[in-house]
């Protein structure tokens, strides 16, 4: 007890009075309203460490739900950091993961099938598309343009679900206003109401019968779980001692009932938010959560964290004169609470403007800026240039490219637009369409073929002339038409490739024809090289790939021409998604939109394009506004998009550690002028007319007509000894296996080709964690809902044939039927799938899963299941007791408990057999040992190729690594 008492000790240390008292808190329901800068996510994450380390709860019997997955990476990352054993049984997620693995723990019970399908935006869109003539639709579906209302009837019905209000309620509410109409007009109005209302309850149970779903059912599926199933309720009620929520100015209706019902048994709920932060909710409802926190728990202990440890008072006394414009739809006045924030790190620099006369001028000088900060010494990373959307990055990208200043881009879309991702969707667009001279033309002139751009000129003028497709002319190469000789063999070495990649397409999925183009064309090979600050390209290659194995889940035949339509659909409804994040440690200047800003901080911020109808944006009304009646938040007086706007100013604003820069320009483009933003005035208080633009000479408007400069590399500074590492046993096995591979794979995430292998176990290890959750929840599962849950992990690629495909499947269909009866014979209940484990060794941190944990009489006894076929006992044996994986988990569980495991087990499904072993202190060792060597490694980023032969032939990289043996 008196080890608990020193570890609670350690967590309080450095905190403030209210925030130690917001950690310290005992039981019952807690609301902490933390403004920017102090410590929120400091707090929650010692909230969790606190509750451990005095034993008031286990880990796994709390639950910490926000409101994004980088929210909750970086609340896991902190946690794992207090808590040195124990942590990685705390639930850490989203709202969304949270709901979508109840669901798919109760997918039966639900009326689902076991491996739904979460739909994005734009493929709801598409969905309705192809069933909106089975929707009871007439005043909106105009035979003229019977889509025109799709995407406001998505919008409503997403409305309806975050305020937690199903088909049948809208319906009732809807016949309630058709009773009650008095004239024409309110009987229209009633009676489209009911046409959207029975849509809604008709797209419901389409996508039901299909197995879809979408991220508000994410929600309303947990809810129904837990109304209509009260003993599953109550064992998450049971389990579940306390609950924590971050972020809860921005949770919805749907979420917080959510929470109502999980905590109504221990009533142990901490929230934490600040609704002058609220950025993200609907119709600027900033206070609503909050104020219905304090009446569903009128006892409710409340905690305001005043002291801000990020920027200086000047930029908060700033920020604090803006937001309370927002008067009086804010808490401050609502609750009489004193939010003014109060800076430990002194009064600091005020925030300037810089108004201009153009965005040209404008952008030119915040890069000018910034290189001359750099030369007097300041790293690149410690700038920041936030836009308000994504396309008013360029100007600045441009800027800074002129003086070869590295940047990296994170926006909420724009993945498709980055020149990378367009290359590799004109390859595929040239594949399956001869007709798209576009994309071709785009293709050929790219550093791939560099077919020269006069002779490439020559050929789309004689296309256009003769009434052909360029890939007719580049095919069937006119005796008439002259090219160079260098222009020649380009041309020819393009239709040769695009014919064998059309012939690759006839077999492969998709992804591995674009992977091949890929190694072909150098890129993979120009990839593995990349500098740091080009690893956001490499990155946004590897979401694209990420795009098209997601879509082989939709598509039924998973082939490049499928692909093509499919991408063509989404991005014709508006899908683009957005660029990889870059890491914040990137030694480049990081361009950012506001709201991905939030949660981050950089020592100079510059907010650009500073004026009224940019910042703030013009509203837009939706199509279809919600019917009042059904809306259960609370509203604000004022104008709430003007408020959520000053929100948005605000966070920016807030994200400056030394010095901000508010930057406007009078010429944005068109005829008229621009004013400066009312934010900006208020926030400085500044008269209307105290801005006199700066104007740019003529030599430096002709400077920016040049060439762009070549990039440079910069490579990333060694991780210091003193600061944490956290590896996952996998990075582990990976290191040790060759540090070029962890590279490729964990820093650079160069997309892999999938060895049919993978793709083979991968399918097995779903199957057996679909069926193992169920069995360990007490859930009954039949063999033919096993065999789908296989069928649909399945994925065609990496295969030799399709006969080598089709066998493949049925030996895996037959090894887990012979799993599932030996299971169901059994009668041992998994305790644990899944588990989380996660142990520090000095500042390295290891992070994990164990496929299995069971109790047994003998002691805790831990599995993981392999797919290679092993069919000697002793061989099975020698492998369980070689390997450095379950050497880490036994190490994981000493670390953790104190305790080794009785059992450490290897299941080979194929065969059945079960390769045993006892650890002992030996393995331990052994494990300390690799886990420390790779961790050395890393840090010092000595990623050598440690090449041998065995290892490269199943290297996914060996087409692309100078150091292969494969090749000796």
């Amino acid at each position: 007890m008196a080890e608990g008492a020193r570890g609670a000790e350690r967590i309080l240390e450095g905190l403030n009075a209210p925030q130690a008292a917001a950690v310290t808190h005992e039981t019952g329901p807690l609301l902490i309203i933390a403004g920017a800068g102090t410590g929120k996510t400091t707090v929650i994450t010692r909230r969790i460490a606190y509750l451990i380390a005095t034993r008031a709860a286990r880990p796994s019997e709390i639950l910490a739900l926000t409101f994004t997955d980088k929210a909750a990476a970086e609340m896991e990352e902190r946690v794992d950091t207090l808590v040195p054993y124990g942590y990685a049984d705390v639930h850490i997620s989203t709202f969304h993961a949270f709901g979508d693995r109840l669901s798919k723990e109760n997918a039966l019970e639900l009326g689902l099938t076991p491996d739904f399908q979460v739909l994005t935006r734009a493929e709801q869109i598409i969905f309705l598309s192809d069933h909106l003539f089975e929707l009871p639709l007439k005043h909106y579906r105009p035979l003229g343009d019977p889509t025109r209302h799709l995407q406001a009837i998505l919008t409503q019905i997403s409305r309806l679900k975050d305020e937690d209000v199903g088909p049948d309620e809208y319906l009732v509410y809807a016949e309630g206003l058709l009773a009650a109409a008095a004239d024409d007009e309110a009987r229209l109005t009633a009676e489209q109401h009911i046409e959207l209302a029975r849509t809604y309850g008709q797209y419901q149970t389409l996508m039901a019968r299909l197995g879809k779903v979408d991220f508000g059912d994410q929600i309303v599926e947990a809810l129904r779980l837990f109304r209509t199933r009260l003993h599953v309720l109550r064992r998450y009620q049971e389990r579940f001692k306390h609950i924590l929520v971050d972020e809860f100015q921005d949770t919805n209706y749907a979420q917080f009932e959510l929470v109502k019902l999980l905590a109504d048994r221990h009533r142990n709920v901490t929230v934490v938010g600040d609704d002058d932060q609220a950025i993200f909710r609907f119709r600027g409802a900033s206070m609503s959560n909050i104020l219905d926190f304090d009446r569903t728990y009128p006892d409710a202990r409340q905690v305001v964290l005043q002291e801000n440890r990020r920027s200086p008072q000047a930029v908060l006394d700033a920020a604090y004169r803006l937001i309370q414009h927002n008067n009086p739809d804010r808490l401050e006045v609502a609750q009489k609470i004193d939010k003014r924030l109060i800076s430990t790190v002194g009064q600091g620099e005020a925030p300037r403007h810089l108004p201009f006369d153009t965005v040209s001028t404008e952008s030119d000088q915040v890069a000018e800026l910034i290189r001359e900060e750099h030369e007097r010494g300041r790293p690149y990373r410690d700038f920041a240039v936030l836009v308000r959307a994504n396309n008013d990055a360029d100007h600045y990208l441009r800027a800074l490219n002129m003086r070869g200043v590295p940047w990296t881009f994170s926006g909420n879309a724009g993945l498709y637009g980055r020149p990378e991702v367009r290359l590799l969707i004109a390859f595929l667009h040239s594949v399956v369409y001869t007709d798209d001279s576009v994309s071709l033309h785009y293709l050929a002139s790219s550093h791939v073929y560099q077919v020269p751009i006069v002779d490439l000129t020559n050929c789309a003028t004689y296309a256009n002339r003769k009434n052909r497709h360029l890939f007719d002319v580049l095919h069937n190469f006119p005796a008439d038409l002259a090219v160079s000789d260098e222009g020649r063999l380009a041309i020819a070495r393009l239709v040769t490739d695009l014919s064998r990649y059309m012939e690759l397409g006839r077999e492969h999925p998709t992804g591995e024809v674009l992977y091949q183009f890929l190694v072909d064309s150098g890129l993979m090979t120009r990839y593995a090289k990349a500098p740091a600050e080009l690893e956001q390209e490499v990155q946004n290659v590897s979401k694209f790939f990420t795009r098209v194995k997601d879509a082989a889940h939709v598509l039924k035949y998973d082939n490049v021409r499928e692909f093509v339509r499919y991408l063509d659909a989404l991005m014709d409804v508006g899908d683009d998604p957005a660029v990889a994040e870059a890491d914040t440690e990137t030694p480049a200047v990081h361009v950012v939109t506001v709201h991905k800003s939030k949660g981050l901080e950089w020592p100079i911020v510059f907010m650009v394009d500073c004026v009224q109808n940019k910042f703030p944006s013009t509203r837009r009304s939706d199509p279809l506004e919600m019917p009042p009646g059904l809306i259960k938040d609370l509203l604000p007086t004022g104008d709430f998009h003007e408020q959520e706007e000053r929100r948005l100013f605000y966070v920016g604003m807030t994200r400056a550690k030394e010095r901000l820069y508010l930057t406007s320009a009078e010429d944005m483009g068109g005829k008229r002028k621009w004013k400066v933003s009312q934010f900006v005035l208020e926030a400085l208080d500044l008269p209307k007319d105290a801005a006199r633009p700066f104007r740019a000479r003529a030599i430096e408007e002709l400077r920016r007509q040049a060439p762009l400069p070549e990039a440079t590399g910069v490579g990333r500074a060694p991780i210091p000894d003193d600061e944490p590492l956290a590896v996952s046993h996998r990075q582990v096995d990976d290191y040790q296996t060759c540090p070029l591979k962890y590279q490729f794979i964990h820093i650079l995430r160069i997309p892999l080709r999938q060895h049919h292998s993978v793709v083979y176990g991968n399918a097995l290890h779903k199957a057996v964690e679909f069926y193992l959750r169920r069995r360990a929840a007490g859930n009954y599962t039949s063999l033919e809902d096993f065999l789908l849950a296989f069928d649909n992990a399945w994925r065609n690629e990496g295969f030799l044939t399709r006969a080598h495909e089709e066998q493949r499947k049925r030996a895996g269909s037959a090894a887990l039927t012979r799993f599932y009866h030996e299971e169901e014979a059994s009668g041992q209940k998994p305790t644990d799938v899944e588990r989380e484990f996660g142990f520090t060794l000095g500042l390295d941190r290891v992070r994990g899963r164990f496929d299995r944990v069971d109790e047994t009489p003998d002691g805790l006894v831990i599995v993981d299941y392999k797919s290679s076929d092993v069919t000697d006992q002793k061989k099975a044996d020698q492998r369980a007791k070689e390997s450095l994986q379950l050497k880490i988990y036994a190490l994981a569980q000493h670390e953790m408990t104190g305790r080794l495991p009785a059992r450490v087990e290897l299941r080979f499904l194929e065969s059945g057999l079960v390769g045993r072993h006892t650890p002992a202190a030996a393995d331990l060792v052994k494990a300390r040992e690799a886990i420390a060597e790779a961790a050395r490694g890393i840090r010092r980023r000595e990623f050598e190729a440690t090449p041998e032969y065995q290892a490269c032939r199943y290297c996914p990289y060996n087409q692309i690594c100078p150091s292969t043996a494969t090749q000796e």
